[in-house]
């Protein structure tokens, strides 16, 4: 992993020294464009895998494409199903393999993937289903997501031939949905009950599943992100006040919460070392929070800021997202540095960091006045 200190000298750093480093200003750091297809102007980015893949947008006075860039910079435009140009890309993997969903000639949604050349390819549905949407792959190459006939809508594995098979469908529920998938095979998501409430589940690298919620009675919790332990990451009704609080559940258990949580808190990423980022309310305020072994630690601004979003953390507990204005990354003790974001001879008018990987890279974005505005990559 790299950390704050080993970006700033260009050095790799063991992961059980990261702690230490930490806590060192992301000093160094150099910013670098995400240049645009032939014919286009402006750069977004989204997706961003451990390996330095890029999937986002470039737009222009033709409008807008979705595009990948790979680690060396050049862009490919990822191409739909039968000359569509509908699509929606939702994960990469390390490989660079995109999962997402794309609109055919018969104008449903069908679930796809895409390769290093943006060519696609549609994953089969069910027999007998009409519609499906992937929503997250793995670096096995196993993708999920959900199948439709109608109204009758459930959670979906395809594996890397692109063959698909039902996961385990929850007891009571009239449908599911599959949103996450971690490296060893296991699945987040959600069954629906006619009474419109939705249950966090999680199914095995079998399929077979499991209920998440603290009170089985309330059936209340959502699940937001899982890693390769096998942690939850989520929210859960607190049976002993009746409030949402930040949640999460070991690869054993049920949903259990945060130390400190507040009512109406939640968590929404975890690392693979379970560290937590979530928000909580202090007084009359929520607050983004961090949590770890040590407790929770509140994630303050940069000073003299005001407003600020924490998107993502990596492996090695870096946190990025923005303060006032400015792209800016976090340490362990939720103090904030900002990303250099300065282009020479332009004024910034905004940054802000959407993902950082577990090399240490931080996707973002810069708009500045009078240029067009980039995806940019920090490093």
């Amino acid at each position: 992993m790299v950390t704050a200190l080993a970006m700033a000298v260009g050095l790799m750093v063991p992961l059980g020294s990261a702690r230490a480093a930490e806590s060192t200003a992301a000093t160094g750091m150099v910013m670098r464009e995400l240049q645009p297809p032939e014919g286009y102007s402006t750069t977004y980015g989204e997706l961003l895998s451990n390996a330095g893949h890029v999937v986002g947008s470039a737009g222009g006075n033709q409008g807008s494409a979705h595009v990948r860039w790979e680690p060396d910079g050049s862009v490919a435009r990822l191409r739909g199903l039968d000359g569509s140009e509908y699509i929606s890309p939702r994960a990469i993997n390390d490989d660079g393999i995109i999962a997402g969903y794309a609109s055919g000639s018969d104008n449903k949604s069908h679930a796809v993937t895409w390769d290093a050349s943006g060519t696609s390819k549609r994953l089969e549905e069910p027999e007998g289903y009409l519609d499906s949407w992937a929503e997250d792959i793995n670096n096995q190459h196993v993708a999920v997501g959900t199948a439709t006939l109608y109204h009758d809508i459930w959670a979906v594995r395809w594996d890397r031939d692109g063959k698909p098979t039902f996961l385990e469908r929850p007891q009571y529920a009239i449908g599911s949905h599959a949103d996450r998938i971690n490296d060893s095979g296991e699945i987040i998501g959600a069954a629906r009950f006619g009474n419109g409430i939705t249950q966090a589940v999680r199914w095995d690298a079998a399929g077979k599943v499991k209920y998440l919620a603290i009170d089985t009675i309330a059936w209340r919790a959502g699940a937001a992100d899982i890693n390769n332990r096998g942690t939850v990451a989520g929210t859960a009704l607190d049976p002993s006040t009746h409030t949402y609080r930040a949640a999460r559940a070991l690869r054993c258990c049920i949903f259990r919460v945060m130390p400190g949580a507040s009512n109406d808190s939640g968590l929404y990423d975890v690392n693979n070392r379970d560290v937590f980022l979530g928000t909580n309310r202090i007084g009359d305020r929520t607050e983004i929070a961090r949590w770890d072994n040590d407790g929770m630690v509140v994630m303050k601004p940069v000073p003299g800021t005001t407003g600020h979003t924490v998107t993502m953390l990596n492996d090695a507990g870096l946190a990025v997202g923005s303060s006032g204005q400015r792209a800016a990354v976090w340490d362990a003790g939720g103090n904030a540095t900002f990303l250099p974001d300065e282009k020479p001879g332009q004024i910034r008018k905004s940054s802000y960091a959407a993902a950082i990987n577990n090399a240490g890279q931080i996707l973002g974005r810069a708009e500045y006045w009078d240029v067009p505005p980039r995806a940019v990559i920090w490093s």
